[in-house]
């Protein structure tokens, strides 16, 4: 699914790449002045996320104090215990992965945008 997903954003960057090459502002236009809402929506996203991971790891902190108090903590707790803290650790490590390839998808996007805006005039569309 997250492949799928890299490779679509992949092919749109190519695509407005070429669009910003040859100056077709019915294409690049478009792409940049959704460009906000885009990025506004990941970025909820990505907080929603976040806040799951932070709600899980004080989940998971929390049952664990709890069979500490409780006594000594069995072995297969403590295997589950450590099998949730996993799956978070790798949770945050996927999130972090999407913030820096978002990161460079930004700087991508804004980069092509100052070139569109310095090197292609109002009238001017190369196709």
């Amino acid at each position: 699914m997250i492949a799928l997903l890299l490779a679509a954003m992949s092919a749109d960057l190519d695509a407005l790449d070429q669009a910003v090459a040859h100056c077709d502002r019915s294409t690049a236009n478009p792409a940049f002045s959704a460009e906000a809402g885009r990025r506004s929506a990941f970025l909820l996203q990505t907080y929603r996320e976040q806040e799951a991971i932070v709600a899980a790891r004080l989940d998971v902190s929390q049952r664990r104090a709890t069979l500490r108090e409780a006594g000594a903590i069995k072995s297969a707790d403590e295997k589950k215990l450590s099998l949730e803290e996993a799956a978070i650790e790798d949770r945050q490590r996927a999130l972090n992965d999407q913030r820096m390839l978002e990161g460079i998808r930004q700087d991508t996007m804004d980069s092509m945008r100052r070139y569109f805006l310095m090197n292609c005039p109002a009238g001017r569309t190369d196709k």
